[in-house]
This record gives structure tokens, C-alpha cells and sequence, in this order.
């Protein structure tokens, strides 16, 4: 029995949560895709989106960047996999765009020539992004939730500066 169970957890050194890690991530979705696949697709969009917020736009052309994350997002994922991994992508992209390209722009605001500090700041990050998207896609997970954080809380903060404002009207 012991033999049995070391042989199939893969000899001595194999932990059985490395084993379990391994099955895990080949078990295929029901649309025929690993998890790890589309994790990576994401975070594949990520970094592109990371990429192009880096311009710090406002307005229409912001929208218009973020469409142009997302075409870009949709084509690297449709290369990389298939066409849900392009769609992933393609989300990923253009929501890591519209987050990132707001930080940028109100850092622009504030800091004049400063800002472009941190777009090569953010340019760095959406490198180290995509290291983990092809080394750890797991941990994809944490940089989406940090993301969407990063996006509702500069939201409600937003919202909180101008409330004073309304109330004066």
C-alpha cells in the first residue's frame, strides 16, 4: 500500500500538494480549456493593458486606447490559444488599460513631468506581470484583484472628493 501510494504521488520527494497541484491544473474546463491556460491568457491581456495605460490618456481617446488594448489583447490571445483565450485576453487588456491609464493621467495632473516616472514605473510592472502570467499563472489571480481594488477604490475616492461640492450647489 505504501509502495502504491508513492508511486503515485511520484517517488519520495513529491509532496502530495504538488500532486494534487499538478492534476488540478490539467483538469479541463467544460469548454475544453485549463484553468492555467486562461489564467495566462489574462494575464497576457494584463500586461498588454498595462502597457498601453502607460499613455496616460482622458477623455475619448482613453476609450479609444482601451479599445485598441483589447484588439490587441483578443489577437495575442487568439494566437497564443484560441478564441476564449483571445476573449480573455481581450478583457483582461482592456480593463487593465482603463484602471492603469486613469492612474497615470491623475498622477499627470498632479505631477506635471513626473508622471513619466511612473509610466516607466507601470512599464516595469507589466513586464514582471507577464513573467508571472507565463511562470505562476495562478498568481494572475492576485494581480486581477489587485486591479479591480486599484479601480473601484480610485472610484470611490473620486466620488467622495466632489460629493462636498454637490452639496453646495
Amino acid at each position: 500500500m505504501e509502495v502504491w501510494a508513492r508511486r503515485l504521488c511520484g517517488g519520495w520527494g513529491t509532496s502530495v500538494i504538488g500532486e494534487v497541484w499538478r492534476i488540478g491544473a490539467e483538469v479541463p474546463t467544460p469548454l475544453g480549456f485549463t484553468a492555467v491556460d486562461l489564467l495566462k491568457d489574462l494575464g497576457i491581456g494584463i500586461a498588454i493593458g498595462m502597457l498601453a495605460g502607460t499613455t496616460g490618456t482622458s477623455g475619448s481617446a482613453r476609450g479609444r486606447m482601451v479599445l485598441l488594448a483589447a484588439v490587441v489583447g483578443f489577437v495575442a490571445g487568439l494566437l497564443i490559444d484560441s478564441l476564449v483565450g483571445g476573449i480573455v485576453a481581450a478583457i483582461g487588456g482592456g480593463g487593465a488599460c482603463l484602471v492603469i491609464s486613469d492612474l497615470v493621467f491623475g498622477a499627470s495632473r498632479r505631477e506635471g513631468s513626473g508622471a513619466g516616472a511612473l509610466g516607466f514605473i507601470v512599464a516595469l510592472a507589466a513586464l514582471v506581470v507577464l513573467a508571472i502570467a507565463l511562470v505562476f499563472s495562478w498568481a494572475i489571480i492576485v494581480v486581477a484583484i489587485a486591479l479591480i481594488w486599484l479601480g473601484i477604490s480610485r472610484q470611490r475616492r473620486a466620488k467622495r472628493k466632489h460629493a462636498g461640492l454637490r452639496v453646495l450647489r
